[in-house]
């Protein structure tokens, strides 16, 4: 695979991770104004709206996928897919430091596997 091509979709996983944690963080604020507790969609709706972490997470999301379109001009999608899996190897590493998530042993083999199915599946790669 062209390093390039790396590069790009190691950009596309830090962006679809970022998204997650301005999500996340949104649903942090939403615990802290007691949103969890509410059967009214639409104050939930309207309590969503005032967080800028959302707002942000959405831009990161839109961002994300036309980012997504151009590498598909340039990678099959049978090689760059398996690379949005890093992000389930990235995400909880990141919650583990920024909101003190636990993390255990089947974690670390479950992302030693997917990291090592990304690398066997990229040995092929593009030409």
């Amino acid at each position: 695979m062209k390093i390039t091509y790396l590069f790009q979709l190691l950009c596309f996983v830090f962006l679809m991770c970022s998204g997650q944690i301005l999500f996340k963080k949104t649903a942090l604020r939403m615990t802290e104004l007691n949103v969890e507790n509410s059967n009214n969609l639409v104050y939930l709706f309207s309590t969503v709206l005032k967080i800028p972490h959302f707002f942000l997470a959405l831009f990161v999301y839109g961002v994300a996928t036309f980012y997504w379109l151009y590498i598909l001009q340039k990678i099959p999608l049978s090689l760059a897919y398996p690379f949005t899996a890093l992000a389930m190897v990235v995400i909880p590493v990141l919650s583990y430091f920024l909101f003190k998530e636990s993390l255990n042993i089947n974690y670390w083999i479950g992302s030693f596997l997917i990291f090592l199915g990304i690398v066997i599946i990229s040995l092929k790669g593009v030409n």
